[in-house]
């Protein structure tokens, strides 16, 4: 045995041309397969490091009057559940959002959660310091306790035991460090710190009408199925229903959704990751395929070799066993380079997948994974390997001696074909699936957002309710700060408002004094955002009919709303809204209506703007701050600057600044991502079927050599020879032509979600990809053509 590796290992580096066509193969077969089965393991199928996570259910509401579905509970509905759910052995509720944490060092906005005290144990988390939440302080007055993640734990306070029982201070309040526990992740968040959820008495009021926010989830009793969950909260919520009749007038239609905590993970991912599991493992037939035909190709070429050592005395099990030597031996090779491309893809995953993709740690190469791609690849690259091997060791030596080389057999040839078309109906597929995203891609990120993003910084702070309790007091630190912005070098103008494009915000519905609303009609969810003057213009975003808002708005008099178009149409179809009113519930008032400015996408670049409404009152304070302002130049340059001036105000408010661009950018993640994971496995198709293409071709060439010459010496043209080749290649190709784009107008209905502006079977994608497959073809085609055309006819007759 040690003899044959040593041999086999020489002719391999005889022939290196053959060696690392075979092994780049395999290897990117195994790579593909280990990586995405890794991927999607830590995606869809163990997506949250929990233990017993199938029993993680998320409880959710639906109100389609609102047009709203699967949004959290709120806080008296969750007190409901808490009380009437049989079905859970514990559920939890979470609120989220950033917190300032000061002193120990630099101000810091962290992600925090503040978590009902039974979240713990349904998760199953273990403190590493400390201890974690006591029922009793779920009470007001008794929750000023925090958990550190481990993250923080280290960063911020250097591992420091002594830590438990010391004082921080959270939006500059004091609360006592209980525990430390390794980082959790929060949907698609990782949390850095955690406070009991304490609610006061009337954010769980039954029957009370408040906002939907309270995250919940539970954990399922031992032998509880997520149907009998769901049968039992179709239950509560129609004695919900019964109970509360004032609210079930206005939310006609209620109903509670329960789904696993593990499908909000994977999102709207899960089509295209499973759809690339299907393409990897038919990649990986394709690879074995096209080694066995490399491999036949070359035994071929190898017959007088072989006849000669059968001639010696070498029986036919000695001359099989040295074939499939060969053939393990690449086997070999390739799965140890195939480990080291799944190693390296599955960093890319992490580096250029979306933010918070995986809940945890990042996918690594699943053991088991490994072992079944590996053993897989091996006894695959065996039987692959063994069949040219018999075929080859099948052979009449007087023929063999004088270079016979006789056609295969139409079965044999049949069979190869058939895989050459396979191939390329897959990689026609592949690109198809990928020509549409990047289509649609592109489309997304030509979508105007109905403002100039160009030359605009922002800057998130928080002001703590601790020390700006007063309305007037936030409202001098913001008329203050934006004079300070607009004095800067190269700024042109500067606003603030509450929740920037992108990054949530308060909706519900509204009134129309001068158009009450009709007992059966439906409601509408508008956005509600406070901004200042100038931020419109600082957007770039257009005003369309009446004025902007004015200094004197928030100062002293009723305030202002400007509509956008969106809402404009909704309720002022056929009159001029300028001089109404309008009633905003998170306002608290009804405000005039002032102007009507440009609808504008948040959210996605791909759906419709939403219903949104700006307001300008006197003496509310700004539930939240982002400073808005445009430059002459780079944004990001003038980001320090606009740091000092608010540490100018207030030291320990920390800020995080991000551009526009970026932030319209990172809106875009998962499609890109979704993009480059297809793009990824096409190309790799691509490069597979060219290697199929070639590999069947130079067989069957080669087996055609004395045929060849024949039509050589008797005065064909080399140019029909060439023909005849590309002939008998085209055959195979038109075919998985045929095939691919049947099974892709099947594949782009899958992906009809993930479009945008493109018909999943736009004709101009089609034929793009079919003739770039057809050039591909005419390439790998084009070495085998061409050696056929340069047979010596002499030499050809010779050995007939």
């Amino acid at each position: 045995m040690l003899q044959d590796l040593r041999f086999a290992w020489r002719k391999l580096a005889a022939g290196p041309g053959f060696a690392v066509v075979a092994i780049l193969t395999l290897t990117l077969a195994i790579g593909a397969n280990t990586a995405i089965f890794s991927a999607v393991d830590a995606v869809l199928l163990h997506p949250l490091p929990f233990p017993d996570s199938d029993q993680l259910v998320i409880v959710e509401e639906n109100l389609p009057r609102l047009n709203l579905h699967l949004i959290p509970p709120s806080g008296p509905n969750f007190a409901a559940y808490r009380r009437h759910a049989a079905c859970f052995s514990s559920l939890f509720a979470m609120i989220a959002g950033d917190v300032t944490l000061t002193g120990d060092g630099a101000p810091l906005d962290v992600f925090g959660v503040r978590i009902t005290p039974e979240g713990f144990s349904t998760l199953g988390v273990t403190p590493l310091l400390g201890g974690l939440f006591t029922a009793e302080q779920e009470q007001l007055g008794k929750d000023r306790v925090a958990i550190l993640s481990a993250g923080l734990w280290v960063n911020r306070y250097g591992r420091d035991r002594s830590i438990i029982g010391r004082n921080i201070r959270i939006n500059r309040e004091s609360y006592r460090i209980v525990g430390v526990i390794p980082a959790i992740p929060y949907f698609r968040g990782k949390v850095d710190i955690w406070t009991p959820l304490a609610f006061t008495p009337d954010e769980i009021a039954p029957g009370a009408r408040l906002p939907h926010y309270v995250d919940t989830v539970g954990r399922l009793k031992a032998g509880v199925t997520i149907e009998q969950a769901r049968q039992e909260f179709h239950a509560i919520g129609a004695r919900l229903v019964e109970q509360y009749p004032d609210q079930a007038a206005r939310d006609p239609g209620f109903s509670i959704s329960l789904r696993p905590l593990s499908t909000k993970q994977a999102g709207d991912l899960g089509t295209p990751m499973l759809v690339l599991v299907a393409a990897a493992g038919t990649l990986m037939l394709i690879a074995c395929a096209n080694v066995s035909n490399l491999l036949l190709a070359r035994g071929m070429l190898r017959r007088k070799e072989l006849s000669i050592r059968s001639a010696l005395g070498a029986g036919r099990s000695r001359v099989v066993r040295l074939l499939l030597t060969e053939s393990l031996l690449l086997a070999l090779s390739s799965a140890v380079a195939g480990v080291l491309c799944a190693s390296y893809a599955l960093r890319l995953f992490a580096q250029f997948g979306p933010a918070g993709l995986i809940s945890g740690k990042q996918p690594t190469i699943n053991i088991w994974v490994l072992l079944f791609s590996v053993g897989a690849s091996i006894s695959a690259i065996a039987l692959f390997g063994l069949v040219p091997s018999l075929a080859v060791s099948r052979v009449d030596l007087a023929d063999s001696l004088q270079d016979a080389t006789r056609g295969s057999t139409s079965g044999r040839r049949l069979l190869r074909e058939s895989m050459v078309a396979l191939e390329v109906a897959v990689c026609l597929m592949l690109l198809v699936g990928t020509g549409l995203l990047m289509r649609s891609f592109q489309r997304v990120a030509g979508e105007d957002p109905g403002f100039q993003p160009s030359h605009v910084l922002t800057a998130s702070v928080s002001l703590p309710a601790a020390q700006y309790r007063e309305a007037a007091q936030r409202a001098a630190f913001i008329r203050t700060l934006v004079e300070r912005v607009r004095a800067l070098p190269g700024v042109r103008s500067a606003a603030v408002i509450d929740y920037l494009p992108y990054s949530g915000g308060p909706g519900s519905g509204i009134g129309i004094p001068s158009r009450p609303r009709e007992a059966n009609e439906p409601s509408v969810v508008v956005r509600q955002n406070r901004a200042s003057p100038g931020f419109f213009r600082t957007m770039g975003i257009p005003l369309l009919r009446g004025r902007d808002f004015l200094a004197s708005d928030e100062r002293g008099t009723p305030g202002a709303a400007i509509l956008d178009e969106t809402v404009a149409k909704l309720f002022f179809a056929d009159v001029d809204p300028i001089g109404r009113q309008v009633t905003l519930p998170f306002a608290g008032m009804t405000l005039p209506i002032v102007g009507v400015v440009r609808a504008t996408k948040s959210g996605s670049l791909a759906t419709a703007p939403l219903p949104r409404i700006y307001y300008s009152v006197p003496e509310v304070p700004f539930p939240a701050l982002s400073l808005v302002v445009k430059t002459d130049g780079e944004p990001m340059l003038m980001a320090s600057a606009i740091r000092r001036q608010i540490a100018a105000l207030d030291p320990e408010l920390p800020v995080t600044s991000r551009s526009m661009d970026q932030i319209l950018d990172d809106s875009l993640d998962r499609q890109r991502f979704a993009l480059r994971l297809m793009s990824g496995f096409a190309m790799l198709a691509a490069l597979l079927a060219a290697i199929g293409i070639y590999s069947v071709l130079a067989y069957l060439t080669n087996q055609r050599r004395g045929e060849f010459g024949i039509r050589l010496a008797l005065g064909a043209r080399r140019s029909n020879v060439l023909a005849l080749v590309l002939r008998q290649g085209f055959i195979p190709i038109g075919a998985g032509l045929i095939a691919g784009i049947a099974g892709a107008l099947g594949l782009t209905r899958l992906l009809g979600n993930f479009l945008y502006g493109v018909s999943p079977t736009d004709p101009a994608t089609f034929a793009i990809v079919a003739a770039g497959l057809i050039a591909v073809a005419l390439i790998a085609m084009a070495i085998p053509a061409n050696r056929a055309t340069r047979i010596d006819p002499s030499e050809a007759l010779r050995y007939e």
